[in-house]
């Protein structure tokens, strides 16, 4: 299994990849655009996709201490049982079962916290090989053995 992230041109340029959202408690089925976060513990969704998705946060749990970040401490918000569905190099679905999955609130919405992408953490990254070549233009995660 191959999951193929693409390099996206601007800043920041890095890698992304798409994954659908399912969640039958929130009924939703929805695709969004990852950011690849080595250094983030949990993949998270952030405010703009939250917001393109419709979800209210009143279904979620409320987490005491937050996430912290580089720019501090924002409102977190977890949803237990969620699944990511990647498309694999071989047109397959690839299913990530969750324990949970974080969802960003700042306290306001303006043009900065619109930027930040939902990212693509450790608690899916680490259960992968990682190749990432920004020479050759690739990125993807494998289970395959090198």
């Amino acid at each position: 299994m191959r999951i193929p992230f693409r390099f996206k041109e601007g800043a920041p340029e890095a890698a992304y990849v798409y994954a659908i959202i399912d969640s039958k408690p929130l009924h939703i089925y929805a695709s969004i655009e990852f950011l690849l976060d080595t250094g983030a513990v949990k993949t998270i969704v952030s405010d703009r996709d939250v917001n393109k998705l419709g979800i209210d946060y009143q279904m979620l749990e409320k987490l005491d201490c937050g996430m912290l970040g580089i720019g501090g401490t924002v409102d977190t918000y977890v949803l237990k049982d969620a699944k990511l569905i990647f498309n694999s190099a071989d047109n397959k679905a690839h299913t990530e079962q969750l324990d949970s999955l974080c969802f960003l609130k700042h306290s306001e919405m303006n043009e900065k916290i619109v930027r930040i992408p939902s990212v693509l953490g450790r608690d899916i990254l680490n259960k992968y090989l990682l190749k990432y070549d920004k020479r050759q233009g690739k990125v993807y995660l494998t289970d395959e053995r090198l």
